[in-house]
């Protein structure tokens, strides 16, 4: 059962003039719960508020705080397990693009069953669309993803579980909907998100975790497709599948017996740090 609040208030409607509607202005953070509880809230609330910031908003970290407030007592009275987005929009405002000085910021919060299912390893192509370059704006998870939507409906025509996207230069970002590690000559890497794509929640456990407890030498830089194609390991990461291998890419198999090894010791270490 779909369950959903409007500013703490059970509802499901919204106005008309919403910004987040009208110029997708505002962010949103994917969580998963168990019993009400939210798994790694002190990550999305970070990352929550770094979006706010970088759209203007005043006293960003303290409307995150409020904001994490109201959607846990929601989730909590409803004993959430599942998948829950909660979303912040500038509010309602008149037409045209800048902002109301005074904006009544606004928050729905969505609650969805748990995934029947979810891929236990998956068959990519490499996706047309690209995402776009914008430095000010790269890491944060704003209203805005046509990008993603435009390479999730290539996947979803050609019948691939996900696609690999690139950046203008070539180089490996992200799938449509996860971040992205590499397994290389026993060297752990995952792309530069400095000019365009999402920092995951998970991905900022593996690199400040999960991996420096596995001793794993790790490097953030730009990765190209050459090199995925010849890793020993691709996995892909995010809130609600943890983490998964990319076991084919286009026409080629990926997944050495170090890879797998690899593979299943980050999973087992993602399972415990979200128990």
């Amino acid at each position: 059962m779909l369950l959903t609040w409007v500013d703490g208030v059970a509802a499901d409607t919204l106005p008309a003039d919403d910004r987040g509607l009208n110029y997708s202005d505002g962010a949103f953070e994917t969580l998963s719960c168990h019993e009400g509880r939210i798994q790694h809230e002190d990550l999305h609330r970070s990352r929550l508020t770094r979006a706010l910031t970088a759209l203007g908003i005043t006293s960003a970290s303290e409307q995150g705080e409020r904001f994490f407030a109201n959607a846990g007592q929601c989730l909590e009275t409803a004993r959430h397990t599942g998948i829950a987005r909660l979303t912040i929009t500038r509010g309602s405002g008149p037409r045209g693009y800048t902002p109301p000085e005074l904006p009544q910021l606004r928050s729905i919060l969505s609650a969805y069953p748990q995934p029947e299912s979810s891929h236990s390893a998956l068959r990519c192509a490499v996706a047309n669309t690209r995402w776009a370059t914008q430095p000010q704006l790269a890491g944060l998870k704003l209203l805005a993803r046509t990008e993603q939507v435009l390479a999730a409906a290539e996947a979803a025509i050609a019948g691939w579980d996900d696609m690999v996207m690139l950046d203008s230069d070539d180089h490996v970002i992200s799938s449509s909907r996860a971040n992205l590690f590499m397994l290389l000559d026993k060297k752990v890497t995952t792309p530069c998100l400095d000019r365009c794509g999402i920092a995951g929640t998970r991905r900022e456990l593996l690199l400040t975790q999960i991996l420096p407890a596995l001793n794993h030498v790790f490097e953030i830089r730009p990765i190209t497709l050459a090199e995925c194609l010849s890793a020993d390991a691709l996995i892909t990461t995010n809130s609600i599948s943890g983490v998964t291998p990319i076991t084919q890419l286009g026409q080629s198999k990926l997944m050495s017996d170090a890879g797998s090894d690899w593979v299943t010791a980050l999973q087992r270490a993602m399972a415990e740090a979200s128990a």
